[in-house]
């Protein structure tokens, strides 16, 4: 288990709302990481993505333009992500999402389940602007839920901008982050500088076999064989509300030479045959998932 995490493309997620630094993090990211091989996934609402002219030409880059990961370009991610590791091969992919995107989306579109066997997503660091979060009641209900949603399922919150604050606005912020993610680490920071070390925390806590105990977790199950739909539907309705996803492919009983699509998400089900004889994979994403125990309901529901 351990050679195969280890031989995994780790994959990192930049979110953050606009203006919050997101840019000048991935730049650290890189320096940090020059002895490896790097490419970046980057979002863009616009036509033209300014960033990749930052950045420059020495990283393999792909890009997502005129529209949001986790909205329009949702199905593309997954295409995207097997061109970069066809066409270069890297050690590290790291996804710069646009500003407005909800990192529970950015997860999902990166856990197809044609991917789970290479990519092992490491780590949600979003960056957080202290002066605008402190002021963020000026904005509509839905961007403020936006802002606070990106902060709740981080893995590691940075606090950034702290040149612009006082003491008390640094402290207020930091309150208020912790309400929101109360596990995660939280970082106070100018220019994005943070330490080396928040880069390898997921991958140490997983090497060390404690994966993600805190933001969004996520694990994969394979089916040898159909399952019956009855008992499938029964443990649908048993799920708990911190289950936020489940997507992935599956035969039923009932008819047991048809591929299933089978998508999850705020407690309703969608099935869609499909034509292709896929591998029969579910991807089951939530906060503090219980693995064992959905992993002893899955093979109940096989085996039984």
């Amino acid at each position: 288990m351990l050679e195969e995490f280890m031989n995994k493309i780790k994959l990192y997620i930049i979110s953050g709302f606009l203006g919050s630094g997101k840019t000048t993090l991935l730049k650290q990211m890189l320096t940090q990481w020059q002895g490896q091989k790097v490419a970046i996934l980057m979002n863009e609402l616009g036509q033209f993505n300014v960033d990749s002219t930052i950045l420059g030409d020495d990283t393999p880059m792909n890009e997502l333009l005129n529209g949001c990961i986790c909205c329009d370009l949702k199905s593309d991610v997954e295409v995207q992500l097997h061109d970069i590791r066809h066409r270069h091969q890297p050690d590290i992919i790291i996804i710069e999402a646009t500003g407005v995107a909800h990192p529970v989306e950015i997860y999902d579109a990166c856990l197809a389940p044609s991917l789970t066997s290479y990519i092992q997503i490491q780590s949600i660091l979003t960056l957080v602007d202290g002066p605008r979060f402190l002021a963020r009641a000026k904005y509509s209900v839905t961007t403020v839920q936006l802002m606070e949603e990106q902060v709740r399922y981080a893995h590691s919150v940075m606090i950034n901008k702290k040149d612009l604050m006082t003491e008390d606005e640094i402290d207020l912020v930091r309150q208020q982050i912790q309400q929101l993610n109360s596990t995660g680490d939280i970082y106070v920071t100018s220019y994005s500088a943070v330490p080396d070390s928040v880069f390898e925390l997921e991958g140490k806590k997983r090497e060390s076999h404690q994966h993600l105990h805190h933001g969004i977790q996520s694990m994969v199950y394979t089916f040898s064989a159909p399952v019956d739909s009855r008992q499938f539907v029964n443990w649908l309705r048993e799920l708990p509300d911190s289950l936020l996803r489940i997507k992935g492919y599956i035969k039923f009983r009932e008819n047991p030479g048809q591929v299933v699509l089978f998508q999850y998400s705020y407690g309703i089900p969608q099935y869609e045959a499909e034509d292709m004889n896929l591998p029969l994979k579910l991807v089951v994403i939530g906060e503090q998932l219980d693995k064992n125990k959905i992993l002893d309901q899955l093979d109940q529901l096989q085996f039984s």
